[in-house]
């Protein structure tokens, strides 16, 4: 053993160092006997009380003692009646209820020391009456422009100025025309190649210098005292042939809308090839008659062959407007004439199409010219309260899928800022029919098989009778009520005579009804009239 290992001598407990690990084993033992010994008299003491629970259990069932929190037997279970709400039934006068003074003050009936009643009147307001739709492009503002000299070649697209970009040097940039863009009356739009145009345009021209030729043939003829009445006949035939044929070709150019800058041009080339004999020697086909080859470098550059003003035609927007289509490029084909090349509208005014169920137009049909007006809702209208606009048009044709017709309006739109196509809603204000009163819609009780009010007969005295009344229309504070009286045909069928229900009674104008707390009587009333019933039955 080594000299400096520490030593403990029996019985002093002293010289263990406190941070041991490691305990001596005789007090683990006892600690865990310790333990045992405490867990042994829990579990004894819990079934000890388990025990005790299931003997008083067992006792009360047997005695007959009732234990606390088990279940009443249903001899010792009592159920108060449902307080009453403090009115009586008025002898000889049916569904009639007496309502004392501090019982309409609890149903709110009564505020401030007066009755809140309400007096039957004739209708007030106007029944809305809503329609839905989409706003659209107005067709008689809307121009499709078209080629009516197909075959055609696109050869080039207006263009317009560039906000957004500058050239190298600064200046201003332009680009070809596309959707949106805004285009004034006369802008160009694109310039065509066309075979046919370009035929019929010779044609004048050969028509306007044989013209010119037999004019001045004629003139001179005019003046020779040797020339035959017959000669100059014929010479004259010959210019009012020429004259037609003219003529002709005019009604041609024109039926084809070719501008009329470019028929004029048509004329000035013509008075120069008259007055020059050369002059067509000059142009590029009378130097390739003559032998000129045009093809010098052996390159041929289609821009510069469609640059041929008699086959060049140039379509221009016919009003100031937004293009709302485009469906042309350069070098494409236009072999359809029907194709829309370009659509410009004017967006300052849209018109409405909105759809009615085939069962109202009766109603709409009823309405007075200066009635026809109808209140437009959608996204960008301005005003709250939406567009008021007349109502032009109802449609004739039935949507045999829909079972609904067109009604068509038009709004106005001057900042534009409504588009084709949006959703609307239509409100358009219907008078109220006849026969009908108006009542605040609180003073109507319906619980799905009839509808009642209760009706104060006489001023004087706080009796209520219950009322069953036919509802017409209903309003989010109003509703109309019926106050024509009803025919036999209209009473009580065979069934609701069997359930018990009340006959259907007009409500007329000048009446008192009661504005709040008609639930609360109606169901007293309900109750009331049961167990009156009952007794006399019993």
């Amino acid at each position: 053993m080594n000299d400096s290992t520490p030593t403990v001598e029996a019985g002093n407990t002293s010289a263990i160092p406190a941070a041991s690990p490691i305990p001596p084993a005789h007090n683990t033992m006892a600690v865990r006997r310790r333990m045992n010994r405490f867990f042994a008299a829990v579990r004894s003491a819990g079934l000890l009380l388990i025990v005790v629970v299931v003997l008083m259990v067992f006792l009360g069932f047997s005695l007959g003692v009732r234990v606390p929190g088990m279940a009443a037997a249903p001899e010792e279970m009592k159920i108060e009646p449902p307080r009453r709400l403090g009115v009586d039934l008025v002898k000889d006068q049916p569904h009639t209820l007496f309502v004392p003074e501090e019982v309409r003050s609890a149903l709110g009936i009564r505020k401030g020391g007066i009755d809140r009643i309400e007096v039957v009147q004739a209708p007030t307001q106007t029944r809305p009456f809503s329609l839905y739709g989409n706003t659209k492009l107005d067709e008689t503002r809307l121009a499709r422009i078209r080629a009516r000299f197909a075959p055609c070649e696109v050869v080039q697209i207006g263009k317009t100025v560039d906000p957004e970009h500058r050239t190298e040097s600064g200046e201003t940039a332009y680009r070809e025309l596309r959707n949106g863009d805004r285009v004034k009356k006369g802008d160009i739009l694109g310039v065509f190649f066309s075979v046919d145009v370009g035929c019929k345009k010779n044609d004048l021209l050969d028509a306007l210098v044989q013209y010119k030729l037999d004019q001045r043939i004629y003139d001179k003829q005019m003046g020779s005292p040797v020339i035959p009445e017959l000669a100059l006949e014929m010479q004259f035939r010959n210019v009012q042939s020429d004259r037609n044929a003219i003529n002709r070709a005019l009604n041609n150019l024109k039926v084809w809308n070719i501008p009329q800058d470019e028929i004029d041009a048509l004329h000035a080339e013509a008075e120069r090839i008259s007055a020059d004999k050369d002059a067509w020697f000059k142009t590029p086909e009378g130097r390739w008659v003559k032998g000129e080859k045009q093809a010098k470098s052996g390159q041929v550059d289609v821009d510069k062959e469609n640059e041929n003003p008699w086959a060049r035609v140039t379509l221009r927007a016919p009003f100031d407007g937004i293009i709302v289509e485009r469906n042309v490029t350069v070098k494409d084909m236009v072999v359809d004439n029907t194709v829309n090349l370009f659509q410009i509208a004017q967006v300052d005014r849209l018109q409405v199409i909105a759809y009615a169920p085939e069962d109202d137009l009766p109603t709409l049909n009823a309405l007075k010219h200066d009635e026809r007006v109808w209140t437009v809702q959608t996204v960008g209208a301005n005003s709250i309260g939406g567009i008021k606009a007349p109502i032009d048009e109802i449609g004739y044709l039935i949507d045999p899928n829909q079972h609904t017709a067109i009604i068509k309006g038009y709004i106005p739109n001057p900042k534009e800022q409504i588009r084709a196509g949006q959703f609307v809603t239509c409100t358009i204000p219907i008078p109220p029919p006849e026969d009908v009163v108006e009542v605040p819609i609180n003073a109507l009780v319906e619980d799905g098989k009839y509808c009642v009010v209760f009706v104060q007969a006489d001023p004087a005295k706080p009796q209520y009778t219950m009322r069953r009344v036919q509802p017409i229309h209903r309003f989010e504070k109003t509703a109309f009520v019926r106050s024509k009286p009803f025919a036999k045909n209209e009473q009580l069928t065979a069934e609701e005579k069997e359930m018990g229900m009340l006959p259907l009674e007009p409500l007329r104008p000048g009446e008192r009804i009661l504005r709040t707390g008609v639930g609360e009587l109606k169901a007293a009333l309900i109750d009331l009239e049961s167990r009156a019933v009952k007794e006399k039955r019993s």
